[in-house]
């Protein structure tokens, strides 16, 4: 399996080739945009990485590439989240829309996203639940075919068709889930 390192790598570069600037462009006049570059993007790393010779950790490196590539987007539309938060001993969380303060204030106006590697990550969504009750709410970016209603699943893999959420869609769903919500979080333009 390629490092993290070597998969972020990957994507920036693909991210360069295409031009940082004209996806800035083009997702802030729509950002409708972001799920072309998305799809676009995974499939230029994709076959740069080449997967499918990678069989036995290949989830694991589309989950990196998944993460990095939803970091870049949020960055790039000036969503508000935020990433890698500790808030107990043994739960670190993916990402939050907008932000922690509001997900312990205003539960019903945030989202935890988080990216699922594989089946010992299944194990922490109870962990999750105890965090967010609004179940729809916590949305699952997973490599892993699995099934539930409680939960907003989109898919990772190349077969994401099992998936009724597909992973370019996410960063229009964040989009509109802020409008929804009437978020007002102050927003930078780089």
């Amino acid at each position: 399996m390629l490092s993290s390192d070597e998969v972020k790598d990957t994507l920036y570069s693909t991210i360069d080739s295409i031009g940082k600037e004209r996806i800035r462009s083009d997702i802030t006049s729509n950002i409708n945009f972001s799920e072309k570059y998305i799809d676009l993007i995974m499939a230029e790393c994709i076959t740069k990485i080449n997967v499918e010779s990678n069989v036995g950790n290949k989830d694991e490196t589309i989950a990196v590439l998944s993460e990095a590539l939803l970091h870049f987007m949020l960055t790039v539309c000036t969503l508000p989240s935020e990433r890698k938060i500790q808030v107990k001993d043994n739960l670190t969380l993916d990402v939050v829309i907008p932000n922690l303060q509001s997900l312990y204030k205003t539960p019903d106006k945030s989202i935890i996203i988080e990216i699922i590697r594989n089946k010992v990550d299944l194990d922490k969504i109870s962990q999750l639940e105890l965090l967010h009750r609004n179940y729809k709410n916590i949305w699952l970016l997973s490599v892993i075919p699995f099934s539930t209603t409680r939960y907003r699943i989109y898919g990772l893999s190349p077969n994401a068709r099992t998936f009724d959420n597909s992973f370019s869609n996410i960063i229009t769903d964040i989009n509109n889930f802020l409008k929804e919500t009437g978020d007002k979080s102050l927003r930078f333009i780089h």
